[in-house]
């Protein structure tokens, strides 16, 4: 691993309701950028750290005063791969500190775990049938780390184990590839989304899976360990998109979901109505959160740690920025004149202050949020 050459911009420009330009910088593969993500363990005192994925490379950047800074890179030994998605993982270590790491996967459908300490690829889980669009990691066990492929699957892997335990897909699974995925705060439902137009809830509830997810951290045979296949969600829903849905991730007991139609739509589904089959298909659409010049896929949205923004790019190198604190209502629109590529995902630092966006020409762009001075009675 080494650090590259970034060529970077520090210039205010216009202030915009709530967020401020702060920098930019762009890499030097020239490929696009297709992920990035906040280190939500870094500790409070510390500088913001966020990573980000583009040709075949991970690259872990600093955010000080009014800049970016890189801090180390790695380049996977395939010069074919793509990566898509990056995800922040830890473990614990013998003298009872944290080591984060970052989990990587994209166009080969390898999951690479990268040490930031060591500066080196740990291991390679291997097993999905095609490409990766996007990993998650379980909001209470650090170990479980969520896969969503092209191979219309979504797998559990243990990384304490390394191994895979749980696909869901199969009869009533996608029909095409898996685009997006999300775990709600309490663990117990996984959402996905794809190409074949639906959204779909599963469960993590049911016996069966705790009992694969326990037995995976003890199984010790010599034969390979039993995969347990889900092939039915708890919910299933056609109604809400007409077209691919890059992007699903919970709020709360809503979901906020988005495809190639220029908008992000909020709404509840209902698990007790059941309409044409055994599998609960009907949802109440709350909100549309309306924008502009977004009508290709794989464009993913953020909500912020603290739930009171929504941000997405558009593939004109905009920023639109909902204000969800109260009533939503138009958003503002963040945009740069030297930024005038396809924003492929936005992403907020863990206090919520500080916003990136990584786009199609190598580039990422910073905004910080404005503190504006509290005014006496």
């Amino acid at each position: 691993m080494r650090p590259k050459k970034l060529k970077v911009e520090k210039r205010e420009l216009s202030k915009r309701k709530g967020f401020k330009f702060t920098s930019w910088c762009k890499e030097d593969h020239k490929e696009p950028i297709f992920g990035v993500a906040f280190n939500p363990y870094n500790h409070p005192d510390h500088p913001p750290v966020f990573a980000t994925v583009g040709s075949n490379r991970v690259t872990i950047y600093e955010c000080t005063e009014n800049s970016i800074n890189v801090i180390q890179s790695y380049s996977d030994p395939c010069t074919e791969e793509i990566f898509y998605t990056v995800c922040w993982v830890y473990s614990g270590t013998d003298d009872g500190k944290i080591e984060t790491m970052v989990a990587i996967a994209g166009m080969r459908g390898l999951i690479r775990v990268v040490s930031l300490k060591q500066l080196k690829n740990l291991f390679t889980l291997m097993g999905c049938g095609d490409s990766i669009n996007e990993l998650k990691l379980h909001p209470k066990d650090n170990n479980l780390l969520l896969s969503a492929s092209k191979d219309n699957s979504l797998r559990l892997w243990n990384l304490k184990t390394r191994r895979c335990i749980l696909i869901f897909g199969g009869l009533e699974g996608h029909r095409d590839e898996v685009l997006s995925c999300d775990f709600d705060l309490n663990a117990s439902y996984v959402l996905s989304c794809g190409m074949d137009h639906s959204v779909k809830m599963w469960s993590l509830e049911s016996d069966d899976v705790k009992d694969i997810i326990q037995s995976s951290y003890t199984y010790n045979e010599e034969k390979p360990f039993p995969v347990l296949n889900k092939h039915f969600p708890v919910f299933s829903t056609r109604n809400i998109h007409r077209n691919y849905v890059d992007c699903v991730r919970w709020f709360g007991n809503f979901v906020l979901s988005k495809s190639c139609e220029n908008k992000i739509m909020c709404w509840k589904p209902n698990l007790s109505v059941k309409k044409s089959s055994d599998i609960p298909d009907q949802s109440e659409v709350l909100h549309s959160f309306e924008y502009g010049n977004c009508d290709i896929w794989y464009m993913r949205f953020a909500v912020s740690p603290n739930f009171d923004a929504i941000a997405a790019g558009n593939q004109i190198g905009k920023v639109f920025l909902w204000d969800i604190s109260e009533e939503p209502g138009k958003p503002a629109i963040l945009s740069h004149q030297k930024c005038s590529t396809a924003i492929r995902q936005v992403c907020f630092s863990p206090d919520s202050t500080i916003m990136v966006a990584v786009s199609d020409d190598s580039s990422m762009w910073r905004w910080d949020k404005e503190v504006r001075p509290s005014t006496s009675s």
